[in-house]
């Protein structure tokens, strides 16, 4: 009998139908994909060599909805697995309940909660920074420490984050994100580099898989533009990241993890429970020396994680933001190059005729270009060659 994966999910997205449902058929099974955007689902995969066995309408926000639907339909799942940010407490709810492997459903909250994350890394002595919960139309305290970095408490893919200098902007950005019974966290701005720690554990090892150092637009926004894997920042400071986020709790399944280096050290910026996005679980999926959305799903299946061989070349992807609206009336078509040192490919996600709303987030890519080889510095001059060739027009 197959074993059966209830695939949680929310909307459609590319490391889900891409990434997760091939290498679950290819481990044989049975695949429900559980939904609250089940037509969305049910159009891509018409006409695809590969997709689900089931695709099931649900309220994938509520576990109890999600433990009733399965028990009407009588499925006994095997894997309970989700790669959305918004779903891991939900997903580990219904795990521990199927007696599935499971996150623990209180990390996954403390890591999406990012106020309940900061209140967490004060209680463990953790190093951390200035925070405060700010609901909109409530009084601000007395003694901000601006520049102070405003975002949603539970935010994704930079949306809503913006560094505010004074009280006048921070009342602006409220106004602007449109948020008046929402609750903003702020936090003091950490300055230096970004980097990131990418993990994988089975619940009892959690090994370090590598990270990427990371640019960033310049502020007021934080969208990210470029990310250069194991570059020199997060191969030096990646022991101090892991015991930051090993101590926090995190242990069991992917998680990618986000890091300020500061004057004293890595201070944890964000953790999201799942795997990295925006293209870079593809890259990883090329350079690393196993297949990386089947290990994921095999560590949901109880399996112990053997050495992870996670040697690998040099990789760089790079992302191009829109910076004006409109409706999108020329852009660059896929490319694929292969070279004996090297490879890149360039990927569309914005298509002619659609129409640009800039939100200063990773959801403003227009395109993404990855390239991988041994000679990093050979990798760097064929992005910036290709880039050169990447232009769009706006109607």
């Amino acid at each position: 009998m197959q074993p059966k994966l209830v695939l949680i999910t929310h909307v459609e997205n590319r490391a889900v139908v891409e990434g997760f449902v091939p290498a679950a058929l290819n481990l044989g099974y049975e695949i429900w994909l559980l939904t609250d955007h089940g037509l969305a689902h049910k159009q891509y995969f018409v006409g695809q060599t590969q997709s689900p066995d089931h695709i099931i309408e649900c309220d994938v926000f509520n576990p109890l909805a999600i433990i009733d639907c399965l028990h009407t339909l009588g499925v006994s799942p095997d894997i309970v697995f989700s790669n959305s940010d918004h779903l891991q407490t939900s997903t580990a709810m219904v795990a521990d309940y199927f007696a599935c492997a499971a996150k623990n459903w209180h990390v996954c909250y403390q890591a999406k909660n990012k106020a309940a994350m900061r209140a967490k890394l004060l209680a463990l002595g953790l190093p951390s920074t200035w925070a405060f919960s700010w609901s909109v139309g409530h009084d601000l305290p007395s003694n901000m420490p601006f520049p102070l970095v405003a975002k949603p408490r539970e935010g994704v893919a930079s949306m809503g984050v913006a560094l505010c200098q004074n009280t006048e902007e921070l009342m602006a950005y409220a106004a602007n994100i449109g948020c008046s019974e929402s609750v903003i966290l702020l936090e003091s701005y950490l300055q230096g580099p970004l980097f990131t720690l990418e993990t994988l554990g089975d619940g009892q090892t959690l090994h370090a898989i590598g990270g990427f150092d990371v640019s960033l637009s310049p502020p007021p926004y934080f969208i990210e533009t470029q990310a250069c894997w194991n570059g020199a920042i997060c191969t030096q400071y990646r022991q101090q990241a892991l015991a930051q986020i090993s101590a926090f709790g995190i242990n069991f399944g992917v998680c990618h993890s986000e890091f300020i280096l500061t004057d004293s050290g890595p201070v944890l910026v964000e953790m999201n429970y799942r795997s990295i996005g925006d293209g870079r679980e593809f890259l990883l999926n090329d350079v690393l020396n196993f297949n990386w959305f089947e290990t994921i799903l095999l560590v949901h299946a109880g399996k112990e994680l053997a050495e992870l061989d996670t040697d690998t070349s040099d990789a760089l992807i790079r992302y191009f933001p829109a910076n004006e609206e409109g409706s999108l009336s020329a852009c660059p078509m896929p490319l694929a190059v292969d070279h004996l040192t090297h490879h890149a490919h360039y990927l569309p996600i914005k298509s002619i005729g659609d129409e640009i709303r800039l939100s200063h987030s990773n959801k403003d890519y227009l395109g993404v270009l990855t390239v991988w080889g041994r000679d990093f510095l050979s990798l760097q001059a064929t992005a910036d060659v290709l880039s050169q060739d990447l232009t769009w027009e706006f109607n």
